[in-house]
């Protein structure tokens, strides 16, 4: 009797490991996913809002002669008879940057791997260890 419980119970196990190892597997996909598909949004609202100013900056130049005026100067240098031109240098001065890109630690993966998502691993730990104490009681009174 005790076989025959030990031989199904490893298959109960192994089976409910097994899932749990696919589930937590395409839960960490959906999951990249998902982190994927709000980055890519935030970028395409970000580059329609600069398309949208750029049309605008377009239409400005197109109808305003100051603005035309204003392209010509600063990106052909063009200049009107008498003037005298002076060079411009762009310096690039940019902050350093603040955000640190620490590792999460051992224990926050972990905490992650068990308790995170829509089938964490703390059912079929808890089937096991309700099936593991089942057996070792009663073996005890079996005797």
């Amino acid at each position: 009797m005790l076989q025959r419980f030990l031989i199904t119970f490893c298959i109960v196990v192994s089976i409910v490991i097994i899932f749990s190892a696919i589930v937590t597997q395409k839960r960490e996909k959906r999951r990249n996913l998902e982190s994927e598909l709000k980055y890519l949004s935030e970028k395409v609202a970000h580059l329609k809002t600069k398309n949208s100013k750029l049309k605008q900056e377009t239409m400005d130049i197109k109808s305003d002669p100051v603005q035309i005026e204003r392209v010509a100067r600063e990106n052909y240098g063009y200049m009107k008879p008498g003037e005298i031109a002076y060079k411009k240098h762009a310096f690039q001065i940019s902050e350093p940057n603040k955000q640190s890109n620490k590792e999460p630690g051992f224990l926050s993966k972990l905490d992650s791997f068990l308790f995170d998502g829509p089938f964490p691993w703390q059912v079929p730990l808890g089937l096991i260890v309700i099936a593991s104490l089942f057996l070792l009681i009663s073996y005890k009174y079996e005797r």
